[in-house]
């Protein structure tokens, strides 16, 4: 008989990557909630800047965490 030793998952990445995705959505939405309250060209322009940085942000955690899974 094959007897298989009991596997445990967590999930890739762990809780940082994790922490980084959230992070990055409540930054955004709440500059974009700013972005509303104010209306200037001064905040969309603070608010696209950020966007473009959590993007960033994620699609480089997202990558060391598939580098280190493999």
């Amino acid at each position: 008989m094959i007897t298989e030793t009991p596997t445990t998952h967590e999930p890739v990445g762990g809780d940082g990557l994790l922490l980084a995705i959230a992070l990055a959505v409540v930054l955004v939405v709440t500059a974009e909630a700013a972005f509303v309250a104010v209306g200037g060209y001064l905040a969309m322009v603070a608010t696209i800047v950020l966007a473009l940085a959590a993007t960033v942000a994620v699609i480089l955690a997202l990558l060391r965490t598939i580098d280190a899974d493999g």
